[in-house]
């Protein structure tokens, strides 16, 4: 029983780690912020950030997006995304990513314009 509870949590994990790249390159692509925790949670709202995220045709964001849809399981039409060459796909695209950002994406959004 604990391997499934600790197999859905190493999954919960890593699809959160691949919806903070999806914000992180949405707000730079597009200049749209995402709730990347939201993202993950609601199957509804994942499947909108899906489909924008999609229209976008960025190739980064497609291929995070190819590996968020293998770990939630939603009812989508599959993806053509062209596989990405060693070089698009380098350590250098996500080391701009700072710690700010990083940190940024895991604080919940759900307190804005409220009295905290």
């Amino acid at each position: 029983m604990s391997d499934v509870i600790e197999t859905g949590f190493k999954a919960n994990t890593e699809a959160f780690s691949i919806a903070t790249l999806i914000y992180i390159r949405l707000r730079r692509v597009t200049g749209r912020v995402i709730d990347a925790m939201y993202l993950v949670e609601n199957k509804q709202y994942a499947k909108h950030i899906i489909e924008f995220a999609v229209s976008t045709q960025d190739k980064e964001i497609l291929h995070q997006v190819e590996r968020l849809q293998t770990l939630i399981d939603l009812e989508l039409e599959p993806i053509e995304v062209e596989p990405l060459q060693d070089e698009e796909l380098s350590e250098d695209s996500f080391s701009q990513v700072t710690e700010e950002e990083i940190y940024r994406a895991q604080i919940p959004h759900h307190y804005i314009d409220v009295l905290r």
